[in-house]
């Protein structure tokens, strides 16, 4: 049993996501989506998905990822979409996606739903944030759950029912990406890095616990994971 992540480019790198999934005894697949042979032909042996990348969502290959992220959500496999992912994640189940441009570090702010969401467990209510985007989710698929905006983008942070949440922000970006997405836009301080940092470990471990256990998997679904 693995978490499947998906890389829609250069920017969807697992970081420190993926070192506090591994710490948490998680098996990662990473999945280049341009290499026809790493795509995954089934969900057999699938623990959850993470479909992640910068930039637009809209590539030559992602009608094959969102028929996969599809399945997923069909078959109650939690699903974790960030940055471009959030957007493909969104335009699958039902949403739309517009064009925009938010890049560099940004105030995210959580709204009263997102507080109360387990996932977001001792986030702040705004913090600064990655982002990289050519694109916004202008609409959510139908019975969405806004958790949160930035100020380019006012659903990017949303859930579909207890087992899909996408982020339009990479809070899990280590120091090196986060300085790239900010190129131009002046130097990136450090304290502004390890608050990023900080609380993208927090979330990554409670990505680990809440949305994707490893103590609840059956037949490749995990069951009962939020409530």
């Amino acid at each position: 049993m693995a978490i499947h992540y998906f890389q829609l480019d250069a920017h969807g790198t697992p970081c420190n996501l993926g070192r506090t999934l591994r710490a948490f005894g998680q098996a990662i697949k990473l999945i280049d989506v341009h290499d026809a042979a790493s795509l995954p032909l089934d969900l057999d042996e699938v623990h959850g998905v993470i479909v992640d990348g910068g930039g637009a969502s809209l590539t030559a290959s992602s009608g094959t990822v969102e028929a996969f992220v599809r399945a997923a959500a069909a078959a109650e496999i939690p699903i974790l979409a960030i940055g471009s992912g959030a957007r493909l994640a969104a335009r699958a189940l039902g949403g739309e996606v517009s064009p925009c441009s938010e890049r560099g570090l940004v105030t995210a702010t959580l709204n009263a739903v997102g507080r109360e969401e387990p996932l977001f467990a001792g986030q702040r209510w705004t913090s600064e944030q990655a982002v990289w985007n050519d694109e916004c989710v202008s609409k959510l698929p139908d019975g969405a759950k806004v958790f949160g905006s930035t100020p380019g983008a006012k659903f990017a942070a949303w859930g579909l029912g207890p087992w899909v949440v996408a982020l339009d922000w990479h809070f899990e970006w280590d120091a090196k990406e986060i300085a790239e997405c900010a190129q131009g836009r002046g130097a990136v301080s450090s304290s502004s890095v390890v608050s990023i940092e900080r609380l993208g470990a927090l979330l990554a471990e409670r990505v680990s616990m809440v949305l994707m256990p490893v103590d609840r998997v059956c037949t490749g679904r995990a069951r009962d994971i939020r409530h």
